[in-house]
């Protein structure tokens, strides 16, 4: 489909899940969503029945959670803008089904299938011209995707053959720029490490030029149904301003994740998901990079595999903070912090200091065997104090290694 056959605006979307309509969202003064059936809800946070439905001036969160921000906006928004108003409804509806999570949206922009690649091309490109702008270029009307940092969506890309069957994966290919060089290598080694820690992400490649990383996408199940997703800006009902995602605690969403899914191992995994990116240094942690996911019918609520970690205090245009508070402050804790955190009122994590010293010695493992660290300068190093920092008032006996001084001192 070119450019100029697109609408100029979009003020109608129906909502879908699964090939089914749930809703009518339109726009004029104000943003409304209609529900057209009581079966089935479009969030956990949208559950009422029996109402004329709701409105908004700003989108509703549930469906302002997966809209670009950052690069990836001002790209689509500056392609297009001869052709169209490209507000929170266009970005919407050019988002079509490629969306993270079950929701799909219809409109009057019917966009073609779009060509799709093999993970091997994308792991073994090699040339003069970067891979990457390629991917933009190609994939730009269908890269409605949330985060500040360039990514592409690639559907139904080919991975791994099996036998005779050659499986195909909706991918998500992320880039670096000049002011967070090797940020490719830097995630890879972050969630090669939460793996090693038992976190279960979902799984990551790094290209042979280290240009590219790619995460496959982990919103559907076995069978292809695609499964509920809401990050916790939208849980927490937070607006899509920039900076909702880093408001708040983690004591709150520890609480959320209990109020949500009523389940104390629930709780837990999500507890090793803050303490790993606390041990791990992400300080980019935010409340769009943990999330909730469900079945159609909402009985089955779970967190979603940890995704978006990076190590952030190599990079000196990151200040030494977290992205949410913990024990009211945005300083990375100490270990007495991590201890207290599993404890609440409304639930008690089991054996806290057994899973901080799990972590941090599956991390400490991981890095004495990873040969992608040592392609990034500092890297190990660098994890390892952010380790010590921490775990430096531990009373275990094991000495954690590091040689160098910390990198703001």
């Amino acid at each position: 489909m070119s450019t100029h056959k697109l609408p100029a605006k979009i003020t109608n979307i129906q909502v879908c899940a699964n090939q089914a309509e749930l809703g009518v969202l339109t726009y004029g003064s104000v943003h409304h969503y209609q529900p057209t059936q009581e079966n089935q809800h479009v969030s956990l946070t949208m559950t009422r029945k029996g109402i004329d439905g709701y409105s908004s001036g700003a989108l509703h969160p549930i469906f302002a959670q997966n809209l670009p921000e950052g690069f990836n906006r001002r790209f689509i928004a500056e392609k297009l803008a001869r052709y169209a108003k490209v507000n929170d409804m266009y970005l919407l509806a050019l988002q079509g089904s490629q969306g993270i999570g079950m929701l799909s949206y219809k409109s009057e922009l019917n966009l073609p299938e779009a060509d799709s690649l093999s993970l091997s091309e994308i792991l073994s490109y090699r040339s003069k011209e970067p891979l990457f702008p390629q991917l933009l270029e190609k994939y730009y009307l269908r890269n409605s995707l949330a985060g500040m940092q360039p990514k592409v969506s690639i559907p139904n890309a080919k991975t791994v053959k099996t036998d005779r069957t050659v499986q195909q994966k909706n991918l998500i290919v992320k880039s670096f720029d000049s002011e967070f060089p090797l940020l490719t290598v830097n995630e890879f080694v972050c969630m090669q490490a939460a793996r090693q820690c038992g976190l279960e992400p979902p799984q990551t490649y790094l290209s042979e030029n280290l240009e590219t990383y790619v995460v496959e996408r982990f919103d559907k199940t076995v069978e292809g149904l695609k499964l509920g997703y809401e990050d916790f800006t939208t849980l927490m009902k937070k607006s899509n301003d920039a900076d909702a995602k880093y408001t708040g605690s983690y004591e709150t969403l520890l609480k959320a994740t209990f109020l949500y899914t009523g389940s104390v191992t629930e709780v837990e995994k999500m507890y090793k998901y803050i303490v790993f990116n606390c041990l791990i240094g992400n300080g980019d942690a935010h409340l769009k990079n943990f999330a909730l996911q469900y079945s159609p019918d909402m009985k089955n609520i779970f967190v979603s595999p940890p995704f978006d970690i990076t190590h952030t205090l190599i990079y000196e245009s990151i200040d030494n903070k977290m992205a949410l508070k913990l024990a009211g402050s945005k300083e990375f804790p100490v270990l007495s912090h991590l201890l207290k955190l599993a404890e609440s009122e409304y639930f008690r994590i089991r054996n806290p200091r057994e899973i901080i010293e799990s972590l941090s010695e599956n991390i400490l493992d991981y890095l004495q065997v990873s040969n992608e660290v040592q392609l990034f300068d500092g890297l190990r190093t660098s994890i390892e104090q952010s380790i010590s920092n921490i775990m430096k008032s531990s009373s275990s006996t094991k000495i954690y290694r590091h040689d160098r001084k910390k990198k703001f001192e």
